[in-house]
């Protein structure tokens, strides 16, 4: 948070240059006034000019998706920017699971590269692949070998692409 620097009259003088000092105080009080620091004046309704919002919306959070859109609900809001969206791209969710021999375990949080993984169904079978990175939104078990034989425990879970 920026500190609000009180700049008297006297350290501005009419067609005097500038004092650094003071110069980078008027810069910083720009950012101390907008996010309300110690000492700043406060923001007047008035400088919020007609926006259907007021200080109370800001101060508190109250301010939705509905607000800025003109007669929409602020979940039509978000499905109207969805509904358009296929399959792998970033910010779409996929039932996937490994597609390969692993060792290891992801839980949630880990991410782990589509070419790792496959489309999948409760009855874990796959197709296709996939690209971009992805990030575990549940658990999956990793696959290993004994003696030539495969204990195919690759469990299915939900997995979110982020990159």
């Amino acid at each position: 948070m920026a500190t609000w620097t009180t700049i008297t009259d006297a350290a501005l003088e009419p067609g005097k240059p500038i004092r650094s000092v003071d110069g980078l105080a008027l810069r910083d009080n720009v950012t101390a006034l907008a996010e309300g620091a110690a000492g700043a004046p406060g923001i007047a309704s008035a400088a919020l000019i007609d926006y259907p919002w007021g200080n109370e919306d800001i101060r508190y959070s109250t301010l939705g998706a509905e607000k800025f859109q003109t007669g929409t609900t602020e979940r039509d809001w978000v499905l109207d920017r969805t509904s358009e969206t296929t399959a792998n791209n970033v910010g779409t969710y996929a039932f996937l699971r490994l597609s390969s021999e692993s060792s290891t375990n992801y839980g949630a949080n880990s991410t782990l590269s589509g070419s790792s993984l496959a489309y999948s169904n409760s009855s874990e079978s796959n197709s296709g692949s996939l690209s971009g990175t992805w990030r575990c939104m549940g658990y999956s078990q990793s696959i290993t070998t004994t003696a030539g034989v495969s204990e195919d425990s690759r469990t299915a879970t939900l997995w979110l692409r982020i990159a």
